[in-house]
């Protein structure tokens, strides 16, 4: 059954997990490595952010330690899309998509035929085309996908005491489709790249804490009805937990991906140098790669590959701040009273059998609990993910939320960053998040406030 309401008093009382006890003066960067780990380990975090950071190029090139980018991909770096391990921004209207490396669409069969579902799980099938994601930067010689452009329809809501806010709906226009139309049954959605920060803790939280929150038929009979994904992998039915929709089960299997869909890169488990091309896509992937025998015949080899999980895994959520603070535990009364956290669960544990040493038997709280929950259809993405179907969004981590801006320079929320500030994502909140966005509007404008304040000083 689902943990329920955690009493708020409790958050500041109870607040001894390792992010608590960090410098606050760090909380402006998400990139600093978390406390309790060694010297040799923090050395590593800094090796594996350089390769974060390190931007790669077309084979073949004069350097073989950074070649073979794309032939088709979206970013140069994982850094492009991730500004100091922050979030993403969405394109402001009518400019080119090219222009904003931290957005992509994604693209997948918006429905399944029976031979491509097992025990209903929506296996990813991309575009006959254009793949699983539609790539807008290109090698050489090589003819990019294309581009587009958004523009936003919009929405005003009415709080109870008569106070107005206008919400923004993206809509895609294609402005160009270089290797000819999408499938007729291809859907696209449209996200933001996501904060890294606390991932390692977020791998290692054990199946069964997750499974424990699950209520899928919402046997309590409180509205919320979390589930978790279930995806398949080499035959096998695994928990996803990453993306924003859990369609990864392990954090390394997340890089890899993002690797090789992102930035067109072979890695261990994904070995292909072209990375999403299709058949139709011919001089993609015939182009030269940047495999090589001293990088285990890959672009991003396994000595590569670690470093970057390992500065991934183990860079530390930052401290929630104004613990002092009345308006604090004022704010938690109210995310209480909303019951907010009946999905952003305040608190978890990681397991013990992590590799670092650093990350296992601790208590943290990054308010999600991993589970997919129906948010409404206005917020619904264009094809089922695994399990998931359209309108269920895996619970986003609220840990640093008030910080975007300050790591990242500009402000988007929910998947695809529609959402210019926290009020609007809240408002967004529909299907069974719904009772609590009516709650957030019966509030006077003063709650309103002290409940955002609380949301920024996660």
């Amino acid at each position: 059954m689902m943990t329920r309401v955690m009493p708020f008093q409790l958050i500041a009382g109870a607040c001894v997990g390792f992010f608590c006890l960090q410098n606050t003066a760090l909380a402006s960067d998400y990139t600093h490595p978390i406390s309790g780990i060694s010297a040799h380990q923090k050395l590593e975090h800094k090796i594996g952010e350089a390769i974060f950071q390190k931007l790669w190029v077309p084979a073949p090139s004069s350097t073989t330690a950074s070649d073979g980018l794309g032939p088709l991909y979206n970013a140069r770096s994982c850094q492009n899309c991730h500004v100091n391990n922050g979030r993403g921004h969405a394109p402001e209207a009518h400019i080119n998509g090219a222009s904003v490396p931290s957005f992509v669409v994604r693209l997948g069969k918006n429905t399944a035929s029976a031979s491509s579902t097992i025990e209903g799980i929506f296996p990813h099938i991309g575009d006959s085309r254009y793949g699983h994601q539609f790539q807008h930067h290109n090698a050489p010689g090589i003819e990019p996908e294309g581009d587009y452009h958004l523009t936003y329809l919009t929405q005003i809501e009415t709080f109870d005491d008569g106070t107005t806010v206008e919400l923004r709906q993206p809509k895609l226009h294609w402005n160009t489709l270089n290797y000819g139309k999408l499938d007729a049954l291809t859907g696209h959605t449209l996200l933001v790249s996501p904060p890294l920060v606390g991932m390692g803790l977020l791998d290692h939280i054990p199946d069964d804490v997750i499974l424990a929150n699950s209520d899928p038929d919402d046997l309590d009979n409180d509205g919320i009805s979390g589930r978790p994904n279930r995806i398949l992998i080499d035959g096998n039915i695994q928990l996803g937990r990453f993306g924003y929709k859990a369609t990864t089960a392990r954090l390394s299997e997340q890089n890899q991906q993002a690797f090789n869909i992102d930035l067109g890169l072979s890695t261990p488990i994904l070995p292909n140098a072209s990375g999403d091309c299709t058949v139709f896509q011919q001089g993609c992937v015939n182009s030269p790669n940047g495999n090589s025998v001293h990088l285990d015949n890959l672009e991003v080899d396994r000595q590569q590959m670690r470093l970057v999980n390992v500065f991934i895994a183990l860079s530390a959520p930052p401290a929630m701040r104004r613990l002092q603070d009345p308006s604090f535990l004022a704010g938690k009364r109210l995310f209480d009273q909303g019951r907010c956290a009946s999905c952003h669960t305040p608190k978890m544990h990681t397991g013990e059998n992590s590799t670092f040493q650093g990350l296992n038997n601790r208590t943290f709280y990054p308010f999600t609990d991993m589970l997919l929950h129906d948010m409404g259809e206005g917020l619904a993405s264009g094809f089922p993910a695994f399990s998931a179907q359209p309108r269920e969004w895996r619970t986003a981590p609220l840990w640093g939320i008030g910080l975007s801006e300050t790591v990242s320079k500009r402000q988007g929320f929910l998947h695809d960053g529609r959402a210019r500030t926290l009020e609007e994502a809240i408002l967004w909140h529909g299907g069974e998040a719904q009772p609590s966005q009516q709650f957030y509007k019966a509030l006077n404008s003063a709650d309103r406030k002290t409940l955002i304040h609380f949301l920024e000083s996660l």
